[in-house]
């Protein structure tokens, strides 16, 4: 039985307030351009011992109603930022408790897109510290999961790049960008990144692009108002797609290909690609090839 997908969910938190805020207007974005009603989910992880329903007169009281309301004050803020940016946007609120990563994976169940903020961590602070609730849940919820970084936000009228390598799961990619290209009314740029070995081939050139013309051609179909081009790189994958998504809208990419796609974003490639990528990255959903 399929999934009513109704509403684009976005996770906020009190630790970012400037990142808090690019993942809600994003969101609210995503949410008007897809017709869609924006759901806002802040999780509370209470401390251990804490008594988030005491009643008066129990000593954690006072300090459980104020952790409570700055959790809903957060939530308010958030709420009237994606109403200003869309007025009549259908926007909710929502405050949860519990650990982050298992209610964003609940609240994926019945999510249209899942939209997270991804604080860049560079050096030893990436190496020794958390790199983001968003890293542990790629490849984990069985929606669409657009990791938005600190940047400043990209043009709305960029275009939708998408990395492609032939896997299921970059098909699925190729999917979700021609979905995301044809809700944003914008080009669709498909890249696909080879190893330089590939490139001593003297059919290289005209095998690969072939193959992508063919690849594309099946979606093209039934976005017929999408602009779509293409582009073959040799390299290292990382590097390459975030230099091709420099001026895109979001790079969109599935949550494990094969070559030099494979475990892009389930190891150290995952952190490299989010540190490099100026613009929201969209990963599809693992199966959904």
């Amino acid at each position: 039985m399929s999934v009513r997908r109704e509403a684009v969910v976005a996770g906020v938190t009190r630790t970012h307030p400037e990142l808090t805020e690019r993942v809600v207007r994003w969101a609210a974005d995503e949410a008007s351009a897809r017709g869609l009603a924006l759901r806002i989910l802040h999780a509370q992880e209470w401390p251990r011992g804490a008594a988030p329903d005491a009643a008066p007169g129990h000593p954690a009281h006072a300090w459980s109603t104020h952790f409570r309301a700055a959790g809903q004050a957060l939530l308010d803020d958030a709420c009237g930022t994606a109403a200003a940016a869309h007025p009549g946007l259908p926007v909710t609120g929502e405050l949860a408790a519990g650990r982050a990563a298992p209610v964003l994976r609940d609240a994926a169940e019945t999510a249209a897109l899942l939209v997270l903020g991804a604080r860049r961590l560079t050096g030893v602070e990436g190496v020794l510290f958390d790199r983001g609730k968003g890293h542990m849940l790629v490849g984990h919820v069985p929606c669409p999961l657009a990791l938005v970084p600190q940047s400043p936000a990209t043009p709305a009228d960029g275009p939708v790049v998408v990395g492609v390598d032939g896997s299921d799961s970059s098909l699925a990619a190729v999917e979700l960008a021609f979905a995301e290209a044809d809700a944003a009314q914008t080009e669709l740029v498909a890249v696909e990144v080879r190893r330089p070995r590939d490139a001593a081939w003297p059919e290289f050139v005209e095998e690969t692009g072939l193959h992508l013309s063919e690849l594309l051609a099946g979606h093209a179909g039934r976005y017929p108002d999408t602009a779509v081009r293409y582009e073959i790189l040799t390299g290292d994958p990382a590097p390459l797609l975030a230099s091709a998504a420099r001026h895109a809208r979001c790079l969109v990419v599935g949550s494990r290909g094969r070559g030099g796609f494979r475990g892009m974003l389930l190891g150290s490639t995952s952190r490299d690609l989010v540190n490099r990528t100026a613009c929201p990255l969209l990963v599809a959903p693992a199966g959904a090839g």
